[in-house]
């Protein structure tokens, strides 16, 4: 038998020696404080401090000091149990262990010596909570353990997952959404303290299940998520469509790559794209003939419907249209405008799935926004653009300044016209000229001929001027 064990047996055998239980509770990796203070401060400085674990029959030595303030720690890198310094003399010879692990557990034994001895004996008690197995794919079995060491006779556990109480710690059928930070909740002896675990799910991280719903506007792209946890490759991926349990091919510009990041992607989404669509992916090696994982989501495809009054000048109403609006709470219409610079204005205008415009204007071309709503907030977007030109144009001022530019341009082109065609007849003619010259030439000589007769003729029959009655020859 060691001296210590000796002095630790009279000391508490007689009536002189001061022996105090004291219970700590902590979670495995916190800090343990195992309290020895001297509540009488009968004991002076200099003093001695020895602290020891039972472990069976043995005791073994944790940390100490002797009074001439040499300290022995075990030989551990680095050591995880101390004494304070700037406690002593302030009677408090606590002994602090770092990062508790669950064999710390035990009957830790505290001797102070100095004008008085005196001996405590405290009782640590460890939590740790784990998951057996601590790493388990989806849709198999796994179980919560909370331990204690030592453990107790009795004692309440309560589990939470993610802060939230839970009723049960044994999982069946293991999901995504089981894997979280779970904390058990230990009440002993009128204290409560806890442990947290994390529990590790391997399969498809995203999304988490199958409620998960995409939404894409008709002619835009969109990417439909499955992404595999870490380390976890599948050796095949597949992906389908179905709608209303009927098989539909793929779309055309449907793609995806394979590897953990099994992520589709619709270049150009189609009206009539929507339905379900399921990632999944076989691994093997983790069970007998391997394992499969699959995840299902629904594309819902969104468009804006636009509708007039058959004359053209009647009001136009623009409907937000979705393949499935189950989750959808609210609408919102957006009316968007550009200025200089690219400088973009967005102007709410509606708050209903319709929108309704009395009559279209000039003002009214451009861009419309549909944004819709679910419980969780903005679930997406789909643009219009209002052309003046389309199918809705019955407004008058649109009208009269169309028919004033064609009646102008008309007139433009009927001048041109004109033009164009008294050159040609000019053209003509002179040609015809130059095909007959002997004919031009005889008739340019008789039409001299005949004008030089006319001339003389009159001049025969003019009278002298100053001679009466007599006739200029």
């Amino acid at each position: 038998m060691t001296p210590f064990m000796i002095v630790l047996g009279l000391a508490l055998v007689f009536e002189g020696g001061q022996c105090q239980d004291h219970e700590v509770l902590v979670a495995q990796g916190s800090v343990a404080v195992l309290p020895c203070l001297d509540e009488s401060s009968e004991l002076s400085y200099p003093t001695a401090v020895y602290w020891s674990r039972r472990v069976g029959d043995v005791q073994k030595t944790v940390w100490r000091r002797e009074k001439s303030g040499l300290e022995f720690r075990p030989v551990r890198d680095p050591p995880r149990a101390n004494c304070p310094v700037p406690n002593f003399g302030k009677s408090d010879y606590s002994l602090h262990i770092d990062g508790t692990t669950y064999e710390d557990g035990g009957e830790y034994v505290c001797e102070v010596e100095g004008k008085k001895r005196m001996v405590k004996v405290v009782l640590l008690r460890v939590i740790r909570a784990s998951f057996h197995p601590a790493v388990v794919v989806e849709g198999s079995r796994t179980e919560a353990k909370c331990e204690v060491s030592p453990g107790p006779s009795s004692m309440r556990v309560n589990w939470k997952r993610n802060g939230q109480f839970i009723s049960r710690s044994s999982l069946s059928n293991v999901s995504q959404r089981d894997a979280a930070n779970w904390t058990c909740q230990v009440s002993l002896n009128g204290v409560e303290v806890e442990a947290a675990a994390s529990l590790h799910v391997k399969g498809i991280s995203t999304p988490q299940d199958d409620s998960s719903v995409v939404y894409a506007a008709v002619g835009s792209s969109v990417s439909l998520p499955c992404l595999f946890t870490d380390g976890l490759i599948p050796n095949t991926v597949m992906w389908n469509r179905t709608s209303s349990t009927i098989h539909h091919p793929l779309p055309e510009s449907f793609d995806w790559a394979l590897g953990s990041v099994a992520s589709a992607t619709i270049q150009t989404v189609k009206d009539g794209d929507e339905g379900m669509y399921t990632c999944s992916g076989r691994m093997k090696g983790l069970n007998r003939g391997g394992i499969k994982v699959q995840r299902r989501m629904e594309l819902v495809v969104t468009k804006v419907l636009s509708s007039s009054a058959s004359s053209g000048n009647g009001p136009v109403t623009l409907t937000c249209h979705l393949s499935n609006s189950e989750q959808i709470t609210s609408y919102e219409w957006l009316r968007v405008s550009y200025g200089p610079n690219d400088t973009q204005t967005v102007t709410s205008v509606g708050k209903k799935k319709s929108f309704w415009i009395k009559q279209v204007t000039e003002k009214d071309a451009g861009e419309w926004v549909c944004r819709y709503y679910g419980e969780q907030g903005v679930l997406g977007n789909v643009t219009y653009h209002l052309h003046i030109m389309g199918a809705v144009t019955g407004v008058k001022s649109s009208s009269g300044n169309k028919t004033a530019m064609v009646m102008g341009l008309g007139f433009f082109f009927l001048v041109i016209f004109l033009i164009l065609f008294q050159m040609f007849r000019n053209y003509r003619r002179k040609r015809m000229i130059m095909l007959y010259p002997a004919m031009e030439t005889i008739v340019h000589q008789a039409a001299t001929e005949r004008e030089q007769r006319q001339r003389s003729k009159a001049k025969m029959t003019e009278p002298c001027v100053g001679e009466p009655g007599l006739v200029c020859v």
